[in-house]
């Protein structure tokens, strides 16, 4: 009777945490992010109407509004030419410009904007025969008159890793998301599927 009660309230906090964790992590988020954008806002609101408190959302729909914002500036010429002087700036400020650089590639990675962005999951021979690894094709490359698959190879977080040219028939399309590849990586393997699915012609990567 113990042992059922222990294994049932066991597995009662292990179905528990995770949700409690996540939506904590949710509210945290979200009233970060509405404090940082909701000073301006709760300004201009006190202003024309006095006495108005703080409007909860207030934050949040003007980090939206922001960042759509910035996203249409930096998509012309314009905001390409800004953007390169900040950038520039930023390479010559001392400790700043490693960091910014760090992030910026991990960022830049996973941007719909960057056509070689981790946009396909794959399956290759790594590191000895026999053995294989889950990474992400990223682009093409000819090596010795032959092209090949050019494929990162996570090995402890995601920014660290082998950067490999494969031979594009030696290597297998995964029919996975690259989220889930990203889940299964960090979880150190715990969130793999029990069948790794191929796609249909896993020997040939689309361009």
């Amino acid at each position: 009777m113990r042992a059922n009660l222990k294994k049932s309230f066991l597995t009662g906090l292990f179905v528990i945490f995770p949700l409690v964790i996540s939506i904590a992590l949710l509210v945290w988020f979200f009233r970060a992010v509405d404090n940082l954008f909701s000073r301006p806002i709760d300004g201009i609101v006190q202003f024309l109407f006095p006495g108005t408190g703080h409007i909860p959302g207030t934050g949040i729909f003007a980090g939206l509004t922001i960042i759509l914002l910035v996203g249409l500036f930096a998509r012309n010429v314009v905001g390409e030419r800004v953007l390169a002087w900040l950038e520039w700036v930023i390479a010559r400020i001392p400790w700043y410009r490693t960091l910014y650089s760090t992030v910026k590639q991990l960022t830049d990675a996973f941007s719909p904007a960057n056509t070689k962005s981790f946009k396909k999951v794959v399956l290759v021979e790594y590191p000895c025969p026999g053995s294989r690894a889950v990474g992400f094709h990223t682009g093409t490359a000819e090596v010795e008159g032959k092209t090949h698959a050019v494929v990162y190879v996570p090995t402890n977080h995601l920014y660290l890793g082998n950067v490999l040219f494969i031979p594009e028939e030696m290597v297998q399309t995964l029919d996975m998301k690259v989220e889930q590849a990203i889940r299964m990586l960090v979880s150190g393997g715990i969130a793999s599927p029990e069948r790794l699915p191929l796609r249909q012609d896993p020997g040939k990567i689309p361009p």
